[in-house]
């Protein structure tokens, strides 16, 4: 059996679970994910075998006693044939890291990774109700997705981008459906951000910010038709669940086409 210990947050852990999950499947390896047992219990696997509370605690102790060994693999080196036989070989063994990858079993286990991290009722039913006040049939569904916080850090602030930049965003949008009307749903980690002043530039009124827990925002961006943000695994995984056009902003200059907006699978590649 290996364990999978927690790194970064939910969509950078829903990403190292599945990939050790789909090598372990393809041995008959069972793979559980320790922070999955314990944390971020919004998702069907939340209720599978050893996803459980105990089971977080023993693992923990075992790791930290080092009665199992534990690989730290943070760097596509690390994963030597010494690593892959103990993994193999071992009762109980435990992963860390973010470079146990797979894409190829991933993808081939997509299917069954996606009904895993199947939302639970809980979670969809507040954004089930606010989707349906824009039926699918009258508006085009845009979800943003606005990084800040840690962004202003990450890559050196990078993708760390003030409101002018997303509202602009959001408009070239608008103009490649000018017959069309259009919904817009934004999921931030930034508590201050106006509502109003993006309804005001837009000028639309359909514009939502549901300040849900993140399971909701991630829920809401798979739900909606095209979904646009920083490059994030949080926006890679919303489009995860049915392939929903994503388009990653990774220059603030650059004009919008739709032909930008590209599959789960031709960015999950490059992550």
């Amino acid at each position: 059996m290996i364990f999978v210990k927690g790194y970064g947050q939910m969509c950078n852990n829903i990403l190292q679970y599945a990939h050790t999950y789909a090598w372990g499947k393809e041995q008959d390896i069972p793979v559980v994910s320790m922070r999955f047992a314990y944390k971020y219990r919004y998702f069907n696997i939340c209720d599978k075998k050893y996803h459980s509370w105990p089971v977080y605690l023993f693992s923990k102790m075992m790791i930290k006693t080092k009665l199992m060994k534990c690989f730290f693999l943070d760097d596509p080196k690390d994963v030597t044939p010494t690593v892959i036989d103990s993994l193999r070989q071992e009762k109980m063994v435990a992963v860390d890291g973010w470079h146990f990858r797979f894409p190829d079993l991933f993808l081939k286990h997509k299917h069954e990774i996606k009904e895993m991290f199947t939302f639970r009722k809980g979670v969809t039913t507040r954004i089930d109700k606010l989707l349906s006040v824009c039926p699918a049939d009258t508006y085009i569904k845009l979800a943003v997705h606005i990084r800040r916080g840690d962004y202003c850090r990450w890559m050196g602030g990078k993708y760390f981008f003030d409101d002018e930049v997303y509202i602009n965003y959001i408009r070239q949008f608008m103009e490649q459906f000018p017959d069309k009307k259009i919904a817009v749903y934004i999921c931030t980690n930034d508590k201050n951000l106006s509502v109003q002043h993006y309804r005001c530039e837009l000028g639309i009124e359909t514009v939502y910010h549901p300040k849900g827990t993140e399971a909701e925002d991630l829920y809401l961006l798979s739900q909606c038709d095209y979904i646009m943000g920083v490059k994030s695994t949080f926006s890679l995984m919303a489009a995860f669940y049915d392939d929903r056009p994503l388009y990653w902003i990774m220059d603030k200059d650059k004009p919008l086409k739709i032909s930008d907006f590209e599959s789960f699978e031709e960015l999950f590649m490059t992550v």
